[in-house]
């Protein structure tokens, strides 16, 4: 399926430069200099100079703007990004945006020619990536198009990540051979170092089955102890074997890397493990539930179950949440996100284990209250879709202060949250017509709002096709 192209709205009010953006990233001017056609207030005889970024793959050598469903900013651990423009004798600078809106601007800059557009990629303090373009020509009242500008690292050399550390069940630390795991478990993937989100998936880490048939699961990604987590798609089967297995390189340019490019030097790692038998009774209460705030969500997680096959959330704003007073979630699965929610406002969860036998006693409450970044948009509030014949129609509220929205989607129920979704078109408006679609075919959708400090949390995600709509919460 084809991508609709769609223009690209620069986030200060007086420019009206479009762009058009094909499916996959390409260079409009490759950093040549291009009149835009926009322009800017001719104040003291001076215009501007927008670009957009694209990371080079180190691998493959081509360049992309991002890898759907993971940001490349986030594969290369830049949180912000600045701009400066020079002529050699003063350098004028643009400030700093988050590296998520994969554009910029500097303005104020006199008009002339031989301009050099420098951008910076930076990451906990440190400019670890860098691209520029030249030579750039700034006419008065006209915002110049400087192209797409290719970023490369520039940081200190770093060794190669050479091993997996760990590869083992989330709740079972037995290594290799590990029995009684439960069904409803996920399995963890220890490494060294920083790693490229979007080379950790289903085709370099594998589950199976000992006759080599493939198991359905997600693989995620945990940033904070650079962790990945295999989360099958539903329960194991009971008494069974399975193998998990990292591959370091499945083709040449199909390898596991770190933020920085360099491959994992493993051929393979595998590990073997047992599930568990059927259960005889009801299980037991889950443990080491946990409840972690952000922006208009909290993401709750804990340890599997023996003997349960599904988990009940049970949340409340009130403290004391049981079964009978708190609002139900039914089949959900470690971890969760829990969307939409109001900032400022504690909520209050237990979780119970579910199987063929009944319901468990509930968990020790665990409670967190999601705080607004000071200065980051609200998330569009609503987000309806009205399908026609081969598309869909998205309408959503206008969130004060924001400067575009980014559009995520995919076939299926986008979970836990907007970085699981396979495809993300960004800098869209609002109503945005999907086109190009299949009838009968779901689509779900997520929409963020964008400013000067960052990306907002997520909408509330609607799916919808030919057929109905259906509100995720």
């Amino acid at each position: 399926m084809s991508r609709p192209k769609l223009p690209v709205y620069h986030a200060l009010c007086f420019i009206a430069m479009c762009i058009i953006l094909a499916g996959s990233f390409s260079a409009c001017s490759n950093g040549s200099s291009q009149q835009s056609g926009s322009t800017v207030s001719p104040s003291s005889g001076t215009g501007g100079v927008a670009f957009r970024l694209a990371w080079q793959q180190p691998l493959s050598g081509a360049h992309a703007q991002f890898t759907p469903p993971f940001d490349a900013c986030v594969d290369r651990a830049i949180d912000t990004i600045s701009a400066t423009v020079s002529d050699g004798t003063t350098t004028f600078t643009g400030g700093s945006w988050p590296c998520s809106a994969h554009e910029g601007f500097v303005t104020g800059i006199p008009a002339g020619t031989n301009y050099t557009v420098q951008v910076n990629g930076i990451s906990s303090g440190l400019t670890i990536w860098s691209g520029a373009a030249s030579p750039i020509t700034v006419t008065t009242g006209q915002i110049t198009d400087a192209g797409t500008i290719f970023m490369g690292y520039i940081g200190e050399a770093s060794a190669q990540p050479t091993t997996v550390i760990n590869i083992i069940p989330n709740t079972w630390n037995f290594g290799d051979g590990a029995t009684t795991v439960p069904v409803t478990d996920r399995f963890i993937v220890a490494f060294n170092k920083p790693m490229a989100i979007s080379t950790l998936t289903t085709t370099n880490i594998t589950l199976k089955l000992l006759d080599n048939s493939a198991v359905s699961a997600n693989v995620s990604y945990n940033g904070a102890n650079n962790t990945a987590a295999v989360i099958p798609s539903a329960p194991l089967a009971y008494n069974t074997q399975y193998v998990l297995q990292v591959i370091s390189c499945v083709t040449v340019t199909s390898c596991i890397l770190d933020t920085i490019g360099n491959p994992l030097q493993l051929s393979d790692y595998t590990n073997t493990f047992t599930t568990e038998s059927a259960p005889v009774g009801v299980p037991n209460a889950p443990s080491g539930i946990t409840a972690t705030t952000g922006n208009g969500q909290v993401r709750l997680d804990w340890l599997a179950t023996n003997g349960s096959s599904s988990y009940n959330v049970y949340y409340s704003t009130s403290s004391g949440v049981t079964t009978t007073t708190g609002t139900k979630i039914p089949d959900a699965r470690a971890p969760f996100v829990h969307l939409g929610l109001a900032n400022n406002q504690p909520y209050y969860y237990i979780v119970t284990a579910v199987n063929s036998f009944g319901e468990s006693l509930a968990s020790v409450e665990a409670s967190a209250t999601p705080v607004f970044p000071a200065g980051n948009p609200l998330p569009p509030a609503s987000l309806a879709v009205a399908p026609v014949s081969g598309q869909n129609t998205l309408t959503w509220d206008a969130v004060t202060g924001a400067t575009s929205y980014n559009l995520y989607w995919s076939n299926t129920p986008i979970t836990p949250d907007r970085r699981s979704a396979d495809n993300v078109i960004r800098n869209v408006t609002s109503p945005f017509i999907h086109m190009n679609l299949t009838d009968g075919q779901n689509y779900c959708y997520i929409i963020t709002a964008m400013n000067s400090n960052g990306e907002s949390a997520d909408s509330i995600q609607t799916c919808g096709g030919i057929g109905g709509i259906q509100i995720i919460w």
